[in-house]
Parts: structure tokens; C-alpha cells; sequence
């Protein structure tokens, strides 16, 4: 009874907030539908090209102001700087403006290679950084710098405000840096402890040096923070997963390729194993080769082929997954791969086809890396909205059509339900993104009617906290909702008229 009068309510109060906005007048659909759908096929939907046309025809009032609005933005960031007053990092605050095309982390963080502005504050890094890259996938952002970083006065407060600073920003939970392209140890050299993800840092000094002593005390063991690469259940994608990896004795290789034996944490977030179940790592040896490369040759067991399943194991993800997990350490700048015949002799023959007398790097490998993306169907009780992960392309220039196609194929875990009505297909349903704002246009046919005023909030809070999950987007704050390319006021119980943002209370994990 108390979900049913729960329901209820719910959908009472989106048909009040209907009520109350004014009504509005209608675009045209001519020429909009068919422009979307040319930019559809060019592999990425952007305002900019698909209100191009609009110039010639009569414009909707409210959509006219939503898209001038969106086409300058201001942010509001904290930079963190030295103050030598206090022996602490401390945040200067600024207000950025951003065009539509900018990237806010390269916007962010250029901004704080720059310097501070606030009186007493002081640089910890150096002048002559050059950013030479930002990456953002999932809950990680990866900043690629150029050498001069390491003649930064203090490389571990500078790295402390440079982490401080990304995580204000952004909704992401770890940074990675790397210097000239390979990841940064503590010290900036290659016998230097590794680091893995960072996460944010105390801001006071004296924390800092505390944490980076515990980071290069000797211990038993110590946990790291990496990044494990598995397959999606189609074997098209490699794609990680965090976790905290347990070292022995400073021994990184022979940790995560165990980590990699025991296989992803659960099944259930899309990830699978890619090592064949029962191998064992056997040895590790280091390497340097005529050109002065360095790298690992990894022995293992004879189930690394007798346990190969070609219906479960992909050659090329098995060797890839190896290849991505390890290659970022220091001194390992590719891999070999030898395992045990019947007779216990170690050899690099094929598993199956795949040549393994050479080595591997990222370079060598002819295969995508992948990203989880979190979309959220409906609960057996309509009462909340519930997860699941799906696999796409990292490289995806659309994310957010592929967000909306999966949700339109629906759910694949028993007791999920549709939330998207059956007469809808793939591409029916498509977005575009203009600064913060995500444009979804519903095809009439998407009846409210039909759903109730209980299915309609289920609907389209899926596609918003879909759009707008973190672990999907970076940059999508609100959903303007149309309708065969109009800005509508009624749609059933609710109101079209305004953006949507996300709303975290209907979510149940």
C-alpha cells in the first residue's frame, strides 16, 4: 500500500508542476527531423549543425533562447596554489566562460599551469609545462605533460594541487598523471614507486610529505590503485576495472597479472574474464632489448593454452588485457609471452592462431578499447530506477545516442523492466549536446498516454539520469526535452517545457 500511495503522489505532483507553465508556441518539424538524421549518419549529432537550418524557418521562442544561452557558459573552479604563509595548498576560486566546443578539463587545467592570481599564493609547478593531453574515461582522468614537469620545484606538492585541482572540477574520482607519455613515479625516475590512481590529497603540507613517506616505506605489502583490463561479454572491447591491487615485495608484474587470473569482481557490471581459468604465472623476468627498450617476459602454466575456450576466450583480448595492464609501469615498455607445452617446456606458439614470437606493446594491437556506460530501467514495481552496465566504443564520438539506443533495447537482467514504450526502435529516439544541456527530441509516437503518469516519470527520468550519470558524461548537466522537434508544454501528466536534472532519489543501486 505505502509504494502504491507513493506512486501516486508522485505522479500527482508532476501533473500540478503541468499546470503551471504557460503555454508555448510550436516550431515547425520541417526540415528538422530529416537535418538530425544527416548529422545521425556523420557519427555525431551537434547543435551547431543541426540548428543550422533553422535560420530559414520559424523559430520556436523558448528553444531560440535555451540554445543562446547554452552557446556561452560560465563554470565556477577551484585551482589550488601554495601558500608559503601557511604551509598549505589553498583554493583560488574562479569563473570561466566556455564555448560550446571547449573541453572544461583542458579549459581547467590550462588555467592552472597559468599561475595564481590571488596575492600570496605561489606556483608549485613549473612555468614551462606544456599540457600535451587530457583523456577522461569513467571516474578517471588521465593528464599527459610535457618534461619540464619534473623541474617543478617540489614534484610532490606539485602534483598534490595539480590532483586537488582536477577533482574539485570535475566528478571524477581518480587522476593519473603521466610525464612525456609514460606514468609518473614519486620521485619522477624509474625506480621510483609507482603511484597508480591518485586520489585527493590532504592540503596541508606536512600531510603530504606524511602520505609520500608512507608511499616509499618498506613494507610487506603495499596497495596500489590500478587499472585491470577485461572483456565485454562480446569480446569486441578491453576495458577496465579499478581496484585496489595487493604488492609483495615490489613485485607490481607478478600483482596485477594475478589479479588478472582472478578476473573481474562481478560479472554483473559487464566485464569478463580474459585469462583462461586454472593458469598460473610461473615466472617474470626483465628485460632490455638491442634497441634499449625495456620490457617483461611473463611464463606461464600449460593451462594458458589447454584451458583456452573459444567460445569464453578472445587470443587478441587475452594478450591485450596483459599488454594494457602492464605496459604503463616503468621499465616495461611491452611484453612477451611464453607458457608450457605437455612436456613442461615453455614455448610461444600459437594458442590457436596468434603468432606469440615477438612482443607486444599498445601500438601492436589491432583491437578498440571499451567504456561502461550505466543506463536505468525500471524496477518489477515501477517504484525505482535500477542499473545496469552496457559496453561501448571509448573512442564513441556520440555517447549520448548510444545511451538512448540501449535504453531502447532494454533491459537484459531478470527483474528489470522496459521503460521505453514497444512501438519505439533504434534511432527513433535521438539527442544532441549543446554546452550543458542535452536536446532529446521523442518522436510523437513515444504516447504518453499509454504509459501512465507513474510509467512516464519511470520513462523519462531514465533517459535523464541516464544522460546525466557521471560514469557516462562529463559534461551534460540538464535534458530539454522535444517533441517532433518542438519545445512542448504538455506531455501527458508533465511538463516538457524546462530542462530536466537528474534526479538521484528515484535510483536504487
Amino acid at each position: 500500500m505505502y509504494r502504491f500511495i507513493r506512486a501516486v503522489a508522485v505522479a500527482v505532483v508532476f501533473a500540478v508542476l503541468a499546470v503551471v507553465f504557460a503555454s508555448c508556441s510550436a516550431m515547425p518539424k520541417s526540415q528538422v527531423d530529416e537535418k538530425m538524421e544527416t548529422q545521425q549518419s556523420r557519427g555525431k549529432t551537434t547543435k551547431n549543425d543541426f540548428f543550422r537550418s533553422l535560420g530559414d524557418i520559424e523559430q520556436d521562442e523558448n528553444l531560440y533562447s535555451i540554445l543562446k544561452d547554452s552557446d556561452v557558459y560560465s563554470v565556477d573552479v577551484v585551482l589550488y596554489f601554495y601558500n608559503p604563509d601557511t604551509n598549505k595548498l589553498e583554493p583560488e576560486k574562479r569563473t570561466i566562460n566556455l564555448q560550446k566546443t571547449d573541453q572544461i578539463l583542458n579549459v581547467v587545467i590550462s588555467q592552472f599551469l597559468q599561475g595564481p592570481k590571488v596575492k600570496g599564493l605561489k606556483h608549485v609547478i613549473s612555468p614551462k609545462v606544456k599540457l600535451q593531453k587530457v583523456e577522461r574515461y569513467g571516474n578517471v582522468v588521465g593528464v599527459y605533460l610535457s618534461k619540464e614537469f619534473l623541474e617543478s620545484e617540489d614534484i610532490a606538492i606539485a602534483r598534490a594541487a595539480l590532483v586537488n585541482t582536477i577533482l574539485e572540477s570535475q566528478e571524477a574520482k581518480y587522476v593519473k598523471i603521466y610525464v612525456e607519455g609514460r606514468e609518473l613515479t614519486h620521485n619522477g625516475k624509474d625506480d621510483g614507486q609507482i603511484l597508480g590512481l591518485l586520489t585527493k590529497y590532504p592540503n596541508e603540507v606536512e600531510q603530504i610529505r606524511s602520505r609520500e613517506l608512507e608511499l616509499t616505506s618498506q613494507g610487506d605489502v603495499k596497495y596500489i590503485k590500478r587499472e585491470i583490463y577485461f572483456q565485454d561479454h562480446e569480446r569486441r572491447f578491453l576495458v577496465p576495472e579499478i581496484r585496489d591491487v595487493p604488492v609483495s615485495q615490489g613485485k607490481y608484474v607478478e600483482a596485477i597479472v594475478g589479479e588478472l587470473i582472478k578476473g573481474p569482481v562481478s560479472e554483473n557490471e559487464g566485464l569478463y574474464p580474459t585469462i583462461p581459468s586454472g593458469t598460473q604465472l610461473m615466472d617474470v623476468k626483465f628485460v632490455e632489448d638491442a634497441d634499449s627498450s625495456k620490457g617483461v617476459e611473463l611464463y606461464f602454466s600449460k593451462e594458458f593454452k589447454l584451458s583456452f575456450n573459444k567460445e569464453a576466450n578472445s587470443e587478441t583480448l587475452m594478450v591485450g588485457s596483459l599488454v594494457y595492464s602492464l605496459t604503463d609501469l616503468p621499465g616495461v615498455d611491452w611484453i612477451r609471452i611464453y607458457y608450457q607445452n605437455e612436456n613442461g617446456e615453455y614455448v610461444n606458439t600459437p594458442v590457436v592462431s596468434m603468432g606469440l614470437n615477438r612482443r607486444f606493446d599498445k601500438d601492436s594491437l589491432p583491437f578498440q578499447l571499451g567504456k561502461r556506460i550505466k543506463v536505468y530501467f525500471s524496477d518489477k514495481d515501477a517504484m525505482n530506477l535500477v542499473p545496469e552496465y552496457r559496453i561501448i566504443n571509448r573512442d564513441s564520438k556520440d555517447i549520448v545516442n548510444e545511451i538512448l539506443n540501449e535504453l531502447i533495447e532494454g533491459p537484459s537482467q531478470e527483474g528489470h523492466m522496459a521503460v521505453i514504450p514497444s512501438n519505439i526502435s533504434v534511432g527513433d529516439i535521438k539527442a544532441y549536446v549543446s554546452g550543458q544541456t542535452a536536446f532529446v527530441n521523442l518522436p510523437s509516437k513515444f504516447n504518453p498516454s499509454g504509459l501512465g503518469s507513474t510509467g512516464e516519470i519511470m520513462a523519462l527520468y531514465a533517459i535523464v539520469n541516464s544522460l546525466t550519470d557521471p560514469v557516462n558524461t562529463d559534461n551534460v548537466r540538464q535534458i530539454q526535452f522535444l517533441v517532433d522537434g518542438k519545445v512542448t508544454n504538455e506531455f501527458g501528466h508533465m511538463s516538457l517545457a524546462d530542462p530536466f536534472v537528474r534526479n538521484p532519489e528515484l535510483i536504487k543501486e
